[in-house]
This record gives C-alpha cells, structure tokens and sequence, in this order.
C-alpha cells in the first residue's frame, strides 16, 4: 500500500503543478519561475511546443495524473474499474508512465536544443513522472 500512496501523493502533486501550468500558458504575467532566458516556465510553457492539436500539454498533463490517480485509489482499495482487476489497473499506469516517460524527454530535448530554455516546473514534473514509473515498476513486481 506505501507504494500506491506514493502515486497517489505525486499524481496529487502532478495536478497542482499542472494546473499551474495551465493558468500560465494563458496569463498575459509572468510566473515566478520565469528567472532568465535559459530558466524560464513563460518560454516554454507559452512556446508553439507547449500545445499538442491546440491543447495545451499541461492541460494533458492535468487530465493523464487526474485518470492515474482515480485508478490508484482503485488499486488502493482493491476493487475493479470499469472492469479491470487491480493488476491490469497497475499495467494500466505502467503503460502510461513509459509512454509520458518517453514524451517527456521528446519535450527535454525542445527545451534544451530548441527553445535553449528549461521550465523548472516541468522538470518537476519530468521527475514525478520517472518517481511514478519506479513506484509502478515495484507494484509490478509485488503483485
């Protein structure tokens, strides 16, 4: 169970920052982590790259943690969702943390060879993202 309150902590987390995120993609103010030219949240979060179709990633971002908390408090209780067992739930989150792992480095290498810029925020979130996947990869292995 210390495994999934982990999750459930860092998705909570995820969500807040996100939620922040969004709110500065679309603020006409700067944020508090805009400090310079190579550690600013506005170059990246208001860059061509920070929408995926016209959505924001953040707002991705918001609604990928929101669904990976809901099942967690699922695989918490041990209960089925919508017809999956608790082991699909955790292959569930194990999937989306591979696929949010690798987006998250395509979004590393724009920060860092593109844009010449690096959100911290979204560090932050790089690093949930890798804690997630090492909590999930340990469920895996327990369950």
């Amino acid at each position: 169970m210390k495994k999934v309150n982990i999750i459930i902590f860092f998705c909570i987390l995820a969500m807040l920052t996100s939620l922040y995120l969004i709110y500065v993609h679309y603020s006409i103010t700067s944020s508090f982590c805009d400090i310079s030219n190579a550690v600013s949240c506005d170059i990246v979060n208001k860059s061509p790259y920070s929408e995926l179709f016209g959505i924001p990633v953040s707002f991705l971002s918001f609604l990928m943690f929101s669904f990976i908390l809901l099942i967690s408090v699922y695989i918490k209780q041990d209960r089925e969702f919508s017809g999956f067992n608790r082991k699909e739930l955790i292959n569930i989150i194990f999937y989306l943390m591979v696929f949010s792992l690798l987006f998250a480095l395509y979004l590393v290498y724009i920060e860092l060879f593109v844009l010449y810029s690096t959100c911290i925020l979204c560090v932050l979130l790089d690093i949930i993202i890798i804690i997630i996947f090492i909590m999930v990869i340990k469920l895996r292995k327990t369950d």
